[in-house]
């Protein structure tokens, strides 16, 4: 990989670049070291956009459960 890196922390990385808060969840002591190692680099615009350019517009995870709950954060159509 160009930055040496897994995709895990590409995929936290670019979170990150684009001001989300990442909460990655891990018991492995390795990954949670290989988690936080994602401010020693940065993603160039063109590979930031690479990424953008993998959307789909298409959630993967439904949770029709608690889709009445007044909070619910899923109420915008894609």
């Amino acid at each position: 990989m160009r930055h040496n890196k897994t995709v895990a922390q590409i995929l936290i990385r670019y979170q990150v670049q684009r001001g989300i808060v990442v909460i990655p969840k891990s018991v492995d002591p390795s990954r949670i070291t290989s988690n936080i190692q994602v401010f020693d680099f940065e993603l160039t615009n063109d590979e930031m956009n690479i990424i953008d350019d993998l959307n789909r517009n298409h959630r993967f995870h439904r949770n029709d459960k608690v889709s009445k709950h007044t909070h619910y954060p899923f109420k915008i159509a894609f």
